[in-house]
């Protein structure tokens, strides 16, 4: 049995990661149908991508429960996307996501015993997929390449997760958590900076 408050952070990622994909198509004008379709490919990309790495890819196939936050995730997202604060909340959904990814990917890079370089790599993947899914089924540049602070921030996080894990008594779900802060914070100073 996997670590439940792990697990639960994991699939917050899928939720927001899916949630921010329907904002944005929706804030674009897609169809409610097209952008619940891309909540989920966005969603499940970076729980498949980072567990296929580690050889777990059966595990995130089989449980309903990835899926079942993709969908909810992606109702949301359609919510939000249609109020005329959309990519604002865009934004802050893809944070979220991107700081979640980075946080649990690194973890569970532990988790399979991997060095510090191939666990930081797993968190940077577990960030970045869900985003760069979404922006290339929009036909949008990649976030992950176009903004200063983006891969940079997954980056950082994954390292601060790492170091939590390493040099403190912390657990699992509280090293992800602080890597997710991190991430966080940095992309919060960004918006700061532009605005």
């Amino acid at each position: 049995m996997q670590n439940l408050p792990l697990f639960v952070l994991d699939l917050a990622a899928s939720f927001v990661l899916a949630a921010a994909a329907s904002c944005r198509a929706r804030s674009t004008g897609a169809h409610f149908s097209g952008a619940a379709v891309l909540a989920c490919l966005a969603g499940m990309a970076a729980p498949l991508v980072r567990d296929g790495l580690l050889g777990y890819a059966a595990f995130t196939l089989n449980q309903g429960e990835y899926l079942a936050a993709c969908v909810c995730g992606g109702i949301a997202g359609i919510l939000i996307g249609q109020g005329s604060r959309g990519w604002l909340s865009f934004y802050w959904l893809d944070a979220v996501g991107l700081a979640l990814g980075a946080g649990v990917g690194t973890v569970k890079g532990v988790i399979a015993g991997l060095g510090p370089t191939g666990c930081v790599l797993v968190g940077v993947l577990g960030a970045l997929v869900g985003g760069l899914t979404r922006d290339l089924c929009l036909g949008d540049m990649a976030r992950a390449v176009e903004e200063d602070m983006y891969a940079t921030a997954a980056a950082l996080g994954g390292m601060l997760t790492l170091a939590m894990l390493l040099f403190t008594g912390l657990s699992p779900w509280q090293g992800a958590l602080c890597g997710s802060v991190l991430v966080f914070a940095l992309r919060a100073m960004r918006k700061i900076k532009i605005s």
